[in-house]
């Protein structure tokens, strides 16, 4: 486990390999983004008769959330029913529910129609509660979700978790699958099919439909920004309306296999589903959700570990990973036309968590908007959605974290100098009298850059745990040496210290 200690389960099934773009390109549809949303994009187009079509992945594809993900599909997003419902309305709270409802659907059609091997199995999902408080919340998401024609239905018991339940809202029809077995063939697809994906081809800037990288200029009929992050977050104040979010999964062995999934009600509570890999069942137990680079001094994997070991006795964790999640601040994606830079340019992002369905709800509207110039479940997702009962707070509250975080950044007192890092030990300290990051590793070599974020120039934190650099203001994460691991930012941080 240490070689690949932060690997998931699912990255034993390597992704096919693309070539780096070279030169300049026009197509009818350009995607920035290789992972599951951009295939599914590039896939609902093609099937449309959308023929031409490029994909550009800034690192590898399908190294990023999709490979880390729970693999839920599922309609069923925590409580969102009854919150979209007072918040929004009955109609905002409907589209939600069909854009998710055919989302799930649509995956079984794609599984079955092309004849994906990846584990495909249909099963219940359930939020539940622990207290009589949360059980009158999940009962009352039950109910919503039925006025919302979804097949739903409140329960007090959960016989397969390893403890009592004071209710859940269960939803039937669901499913689980192997994530990177099903991107990793509907890449292949794509290719056979004469769609021309290209990796290590990271998109720098938009300029009215032309893509501009460092490998070439690519012109797009339409423009879909797929990645993660947007890459372009100026314009539309994306980087004020979205939060970087991360839990943390294992995969254990010698716990039961369970028929459903199951999430608790509370926002850091656990999750339960089971899994094969490789042949053999697991058990994949999540926990934990904070924001990127607001770390404590609780170790998230060994709570993890120790939990596990609280419910399974005698379980052994097989792997162990983090995720990280674009959070929107009403819990809603951010699917629709990015009019910020016109009519044909689109943006799918802010998948709080469930980046499965919002992947295909995403491919469906979009695909609708371009192809028909409309879709009758896209007011409740489009980026210019006007209604900010459900987003003002998080917005001024994530305001004052991002202020506060520039301050202490900036105005950090360094630990001491390089000479005093022990071995697998990192932290902001002196060096020829001014202040860098530094990590000695286990072999007592120094790695050393400038802690200041590529993006928007936010300070950066050390994460003990994962030995990373984590922008505490939006997300992006850098390893010790400054190369990027999660975006917004696209360049790596500038080496600093002793050669």
């Amino acid at each position: 486990m240490e070689e690949n200690r932060f690997q998931s389960c699912w990255q034993t099934v390597a992704p096919p390999e693309f070539p780096k773009l070279s030169g300049d390109c026009n197509a009818d549809a350009v995607i920035v983004g290789g992972g599951l949303c951009g295939l599914l994009c590039a896939y609902e187009l093609q099937r449309r008769g959308v023929r031409d079509i490029v994909i550009l992945e800034a690192g590898r594809v399908l190294h990023g959330t999709t490979a880390r993900t729970t693999a839920k599909i599922t309609s069923q997003h925590g409580l969102i029913y009854s919150s979209l419902e007072k918040g929004m309305g009955t109609k905002a709270a409907w589209q939600y529910a069909k854009a998710n409802e055919e989302a799930v659907s649509r995956f079984a059609q794609i599984v079955q129609t092309e004849k994906i091997d990846c584990d495909f199995v249909p099963c219940d999902a359930y939020v539940f509660s622990c207290t009589p408080e949360g059980a009158q919340r999940v009962r009352e998401e039950a109910e919503t979700a039925r006025r919302l024609s979804i097949d739903a239905s409140f329960t007090d018991k959960c016989g397969e978790l390893p403890f009592p339940v004071q209710g859940a809202v269960r939803f039937s029809g669901q499913a689980r699958f192997h994530p990177m077995k099903f991107a990793c063939r509907l890449a292949e697809i794509l290719r056979e099919r004469g769609v021309k994906i290209y990796e290590n081809t990271p998109a720098v800037a938009l300029d009215d439909n032309m893509v501009l990288t460092g490998a070439g200029r690519v012109y797009g009929k339409n423009v879909l920004i797929c990645s993660h992050y947007p890459f372009t977050n100026l314009r539309g104040f994306y980087f004020a309306r979205i939060v970087q979010n991360r839990s943390y999964l294992a995969a254990l062995k010698g716990a039961p296999e369970l028929s459903g999934m199951y999430l608790d009600c509370e926002e850091a509570g656990l999750s339960f589903r089971s899994a094969r890999v490789d042949g053999e069942p697991v058990l994949l137990l999540g926990w934990g959700s904070h924001k990127t680079g607001h770390e404590t001094d609780v170790s998230h994997y060994g709570k993890l570990e120790e939990e596990a070991q609280k419910l399974y006795p005698g379980c052994s964790v097989e792997s162990r990973w983090s995720a990280q999640d674009c959070m929107t601040n009403d819990h809603i994606p951010i699917i629709g036309r990015y009019r910020q830079f016109g009519d044909r340019v689109y943006l799918a992002t802010g998948f709080n968590k469930w980046g499965m369905t919002g992947s295909m709800a995403a491919a469906g509207i979009l695909s609708d908007l371009i192809l028909s110039g409309k879709s009758e479940v896209a007011d409740v997702f489009s980026p210019g959605r006007s209604d900010f009962r459900l987003q003002a707070g998080k917005f001024f509250q994530e305001a004052a974290d991002t202020a506060a975080n520039f301050f202490h950044g900036y105005t950090e007192i360094p630990k001491g100098g390089v000479a005093q890092l022990k071995n697998d030990e990192g932290g902001i300290v002196e060096f020829e009298g001014a202040k860098i990051g530094a990590y000695r590793d286990t072999d007592g070599g120094l790695h050393g850059v400038k802690t200041v974020c590529t993006h928007m120039r936010c300070p950066l934190k050390w994460n003990p745990e994962e030995k990373t650099w984590d922008c505490p203001c939006h997300g992006s994460r850098f390893d010790a040496d400054g190369n990027i691991l999660e975006n917004p930012a696209f360049l790596p941080l500038d080496k600093r210290g002793p050669d």
